[in-house]
């Protein structure tokens, strides 16, 4: 696939600076998201002005900031389907699993409709993706690789970050096994693939590679 043929369209969700993304190809109606925030409203407005139509939603783990908006998106377009790993099934129904209830706001969404696992590879919006388990942060973390000609593209979640990496202190999380899998999944990567993380700016695998002290023996 050609890279120039791609769109990311990145849409912020305030409450918690958490990156939503749409992601299409040049002249194609079809899209799908990942990890619709908590102001699903921008995202329904941005599909409208664009005229796409979502067919999936990819949720990369199942914390309370990056599914809240999934049940305002299929209002809209209810055969909008949600992928999910399988170890993250819970938390969208779980307010304590997916910390909402903790932090005294209680989320719950509409259960998965496709539970992914580390090796699948479905195809969405005419796009080909390479789902990896990337624990570490939350038990069934995946990460969703799209292979190009030139630049590939990896949406992160909440795995790794610009020169940072993410929380592991959660129920499920564990330090030494995210350290393992960002750099088995992640680093392993070419160098100038883009990392499209669930907070913060994008970056690139070679510049983490240098440059994230969280990374380094």
């Amino acid at each position: 696939m050609n890279f120039s043929e791609i769109i990311v369209e990145t849409v912020l969700s305030i409450p918690f600076q958490e990156n939503g993304y749409l992601v299409y190809r040049v002249g194609k109606p079809d899209c799908f998201i990942v990890d619709p925030g908590l102001e699903p409203e921008k995202i329904i407005k941005h599909l409208e002005n664009k005229r796409l139509n979502p067919v999936a939603i990819l949720v990369t783990h199942g914390h309370a900031d990056h599914i809240a908006g999934i049940d305002a998106i299929r209002a809209v377009w209810k055969n909008c389907k949600i992928y999910i790993g399988n170890e993250e099934k819970e938390k969208l129904v779980n307010a304590e699993q997916n910390l909402s209830a903790p932090f005294g706001f209680a989320i719950t969404v509409a259960p998965a409709d496709v539970l992914l696992r580390d090796g699948d590879k479905p195809e969405l919006a005419g796009i080909s993706i390479e789902v990896r388990h990337v624990p570490g942060h939350s038990r069934g973390h995946l990460v969703y690789l799209i292979r190009t000609d030139s630049t590939p593209i990896l949406f992160v979640g909440d795995v790794i970050f610009k020169q940072s990496i993410g929380r592991s202190d959660f129920p499920d999380g564990n330090p030494a096994i995210q350290i393992e899998a960002i750099r088995s999944q992640i680093l392993s990567l070419p160098d100038e693939t883009i990392i499209y993380p669930g907070h913060g700016p994008t970056t690139t695998v070679g510049e983490e590679r240098q440059t994230n002290p969280y990374l380094f023996s």
